[in-house]
């Protein structure tokens, strides 16, 4: 139980600090020219853009697994791969706080200065891997959710969970990635450790993928816009959902999609907003 509490206390950071983030970003993004290059879209309401993310999430995996085929005993090329990735979404984190403080040029320097560093240290220092993991969560999230309007982002999320379902279940590539990301300690999971239970009996481990933290957070920025009181009600469902689906994993201890219970739980917790009418 103590890491089903560690796991879902990493996702609850995750979506605060990403919720955060994306205030600052939303609030910016049609007066500061450098938050604006972070849209992915020229509409963000066009339904059809749902289907050009979920391609590109198709066409990322398929790269991945053919560089785990090929290349997986060259591990400094998905060192150099997680490197970047910390380095550019930590980036985004790191200038929404500089903010408080800072005008938007300095906190753009100052937010690449710091993630690039972040990123360094990630390297050196191992135990980071969790910090990173989480920081990345958020940026990724915002670009996502500032991205894509509420609607196409509920279409995109909708396929995207039945993307996780066949992957696990079906062609079985996600359980793969999952395996290899968690022997080579890639910042791409965050993991809970705790002794294990009975003496002989193995260390007790759990551990979440970024994609499944990333999911909700993207659907509380794009909310931010429509309704903030919006968002809150997707972050309850989010962590509702997250915290039944852990518990479940860990009694069963098997391997099991976490996006279609979480995107069922934001979309429930959505609509019920609008059914009581508090927005």
């Amino acid at each position: 139980m103590k890491t089903i509490a560690i796991i879902l206390g990493f996702f609850i950071i995750a979506q605060l600090l990403g919720i955060y983030t994306g205030t600052v970003i939303t609030s910016e993004v049609n007066s500061n020219p450098y938050v604006n290059e972070l849209v992915m879209t020229s509409n963000t309401e066009e339904p059809m853009n749902a289907m050009y993310f979920i391609l590109y999430i198709l066409f990322g995996a398929v790269m991945m697994m053919l560089l785990i085929k090929f290349f997986k005993n060259y591990g400094i090329i998905f060192r150099v791969m997680e490197f970047m990735m910390i380095a550019t979404s930590t980036s985004i984190v790191f200038y929404s706080f500089l903010r408080i403080g800072l005008g938007y040029e300095y906190s753009t320097l100052g937010g690449i200065i710091l993630g690039l560093l972040f990123s360094g240290f990630r390297i050196l220092k191992p135990q980071l891997k969790n910090t990173a993991a989480i920081m990345a969560t958020a940026g990724v999230g915002v670009i996502f959710g500032i991205s894509l309007g509420i609607i196409p982002l509920v279409i995109f999320l909708i396929l995207l969970a039945i993307y996780d379902y066949l992957s696990v279940f079906m062609t079985k590539h996600m359980v793969e990635l999952a395996n290899f990301v968690v022997k080579k300690d890639l910042a791409f999971t965050v993991t809970a450790k705790a002794p294990p239970a009975r003496p002989g009996e193995k260390e007790q481990r759990m551990d979440l993928g970024t994609g499944d933290m990333i999911a909700p957070i993207m659907l509380e920025v794009s909310a931010l816009t429509f309704n903030p009181i919006a968002s809150v009600f997707v972050f309850f469902g989010a962590v509702i959902s997250m915290g039944i689906f852990l518990f479940f994993v860990w009694e069963k201890k098997m391997v099991l999609p976490a996006l279609p219970p979480i995107v069922l739980g934001m979309i429930v917790a959505l609509l019920l907003g609008f059914l009581i009418g508090v927005y």
